[in-house]
């Protein structure tokens, strides 16, 4: 139901998207451009008081000392270390504000992840494991981390180096320059050929990390059942493996590399014989100095150093592209369900919901889920949807919210089109409470609060004594600590919490999808006396397979095949004796 590609599907030849990778490198460069000149301030100094050496070399050798000037010769000395000193307290400033800049990038892109991730489909989150998705916001943030805190600016550095390099070297001997050019070519077609074919294997390499992590999350939230069915060398076998796979394609990446730099590598030593062998023709035969050959080999270490950088830099710069181009094709991801051009504000649900002749599927060649169902829930009157596993009832629900949405007829509230609805005020006004709880870490008056320190605690301390749950919480008391996913709490106890904190929120409309399936008969009591001391003010819809949770409604729908098959009072089903009665003769016997 996305727009735009899948995250994560295995293509082996996926290669890197540059273009779209350096839209979003300058996207996150733009705003801190200033920041970014103070480092590039500091790069220039130091490059340029690293340039300043080999000449004071040259003068030491050529001037000072075949002059016999003690004091020239102190002076171009002390000359030479102040250098030293300055280029190391500019490349200090250099590396802090770098640091600091990549830092604050990093930060900022999270958050735009984060917040773009939170506007995707239900769908999304149902094809791309957790674990792959903190890939995605952990480890490739990480690896971009590197581009923006080294890697870039060091490039623009060494490209400056460089070319001042390689301009005063022409400068002082253009023909003992020129004996350089054939390297650059050379250089120029090797890193061709190594983006050309690591470009996939970084893509595969970004994958497979997202993958171990993935199945990581996975096997840890479900160590419970691992254990249970003593599968745990199964699972360690199904790392390895994966593990494999990983350590295989690192390893065809990492042989790219070495070769590719070794191969660089061996470019200097060419060059540098190449200039003791035509500088010491030409010092034999004086048309050039002892100085100025020194100074050449001095700059050759100063010419080849960017190269040598670059080919260890070109590795990080794969990976961080390819991290990049993971999160831009996230961040190009749109979901199906969006607020609409000009939305309206549900402030309050005034006369009720309706749903007219709404078919609905979950994709274009797969079945209808729900076909022609029809029915309307005025405001302050209760209803339940019953119903075989399967049956639509959750998918109502769904529709509802709009997690989806549907293809044909009309879902209202107050006569407005939920299409129409602005999202935050639709899910503001319908409280959830679901089978499956998620409780977040913190203390359970924080969960009760659903982490929001605006809602005072006496709207908490209401809802809990309007439901009859004074004691439950006695038990479980408000600044108890609730650990990851509730998992110090009972089922049962982490639906009470659910309930519980669906009263605290005083959403007008409540959804129970089988939120009382796990309590005990009590605790149910205790629930369903609290639901019916509060219908008067809320518009509730249960769905439910135990059939004692809805005998009391004002409406009861069974739904079969997607399909309202019955509708009516628990008493006029079971008079009907149509399928509602057989339910409930299966569950309670035939008196």
């Amino acid at each position: 139901m996305h727009h735009g590609h899948g995250d994560d599907e295995q293509d082996p030849k996926e290669k890197i998207d540059y273009r779209a990778t350096f839209r979003l490198i300058l996207s996150l460069m733009k705003p801190r451009k200033a920041a970014f000149a103070l480092a590039f301030a500091y790069m220039a100094a130091s490059t340029l008081i690293s340039l300043a050496n080999p000449i004071v070399a040259k003068y030491i050798i050529d001037t000072a000392i075949p002059a016999k000037d003690s004091r020239m010769l102190l002076l171009a000395t002390a000359v030479f270390f102040g250098n030293t000193v300055l280029f190391l307290i500019f490349n200090y400033l250099l590396v802090l504000q770098l640091v600091r800049t990549g830092q604050d990038i990093m930060v900022s892109l999270k958050e735009r992840m984060l917040s773009h991730m939170l506007g995707l489909d239900l769908d999304y989150y149902s094809a791309n494991p957790v674990g792959r998705l903190t890939a995605r916001v952990q480890s490739d943030t990480s690896t971009l981390y590197a581009l923006f805190t080294n890697t870039a600016v060091t490039i623009f550095n060494d490209a400056l180096m460089f070319l001042a390099v390689f301009g005063i070297m022409a400068f002082y001997n253009l023909k003992l320059t020129l004996v350089l050019l054939p390297v650059f070519p050379a250089i120029l077609a090797l890193t061709w050929v190594y983006v050309r074919v690591t470009s996939p294997l970084s893509i595969t390499v970004r994958k497979l990390t997202a993958e171990v992590s993935a199945f990581l999350t996975e096997q840890l939230n479900g160590i419970g059942v691992i254990q249970a069915f003593s599968r745990e060398a199964n699972t360690s076998a199904r790392m390895e493996t994966l593990n494999e796979r990983k350590f295989s394609a690192e390893m065809r990446n990492e042989i790219y590399v070495v070769v590719f730099f070794l191969t660089v590598l061996f470019l200097h030593p060419a060059a540098t014989a190449a200039v003791f062998g035509l500088g010491g023709t030409m010092v034999i035969k004086g048309t050039l100095t002892v100085g100025v050959l020194v100074m050449f080999i001095l700059y050759l270490g100063q010419l080849f150093e960017p190269i040598f950088r670059f080919s260890e830099h070109i590795s990080i710069i794969q990976r961080s592209f390819s991290a990049g181009h993971r999160i831009s094709r996230i961040l190009a991801l749109r979901p199906a369900l969006v607020e609409p051009k000009k939305p309206h504000f549900l402030t309050s649900v005034k006369d009720g919901i309706e749903f007219r002749n709404v078919w609905m599927r979950y994709g274009k060649e797969s079945e209808w889920v729900l076909k022609d169902v029809s029915f309307s829930l005025p405001r302050g009157r209760s209803m339940a949807i019953v119903g075989e596993t399967g049956g639509g009832k959750t998918t109502v629900t769904s529709l509802l919210f709009r997690f989806y949405d549907f293809e044909k007829g009309h879902v209202e509230i107050d006569g407005t089109d939920v299409r129409r609805l602005s999202l935050k005020s639709l899910r503001s006004a319908i409280g959830l409470v679901q089978q499956d709880i998620y409780l977040f870490p913190g203390t359970v008056m924080d969960n009760l609060k659903m982490m929001d320190s605006s809602i005072p605690d006496a709207r908490v301390h209401e809802a809990i004594r309007l439901m009859g749950l004074e004691a439950f919480f006695k038990k479980h008391p408000l600044t108890k600590k609730v650990v990851e996913k509730g998992a110090n709490l009972s089922i049962g106890e982490k639906q009470v919490v659910s309930l519980a904190r669906a009263m605290v929120l005083d959403q007008e409309v409540l959804v129970l999808d089988e939120a009382t399936s796990h309590m005990d008969p009590y605790t149910e009591r205790l629930i369903t006396g609290a639901i019916k001391h509060l219908l008067k003010h809320k518009t509730l819809i249960i769905i439910a397979h135990r059939l004692s949770t809805v005998r009391n409604v004002d409406r009861i729908l069974m739904v079969s095949g997607g399909e309202v098959k019955e509708s009516g009072t628990h008493g006029e089903l079971l008079a009907a004796g149509g399928l509602y009665s057989k339910y409930y003769k299966l569950q309670f016997g035939d008196t």
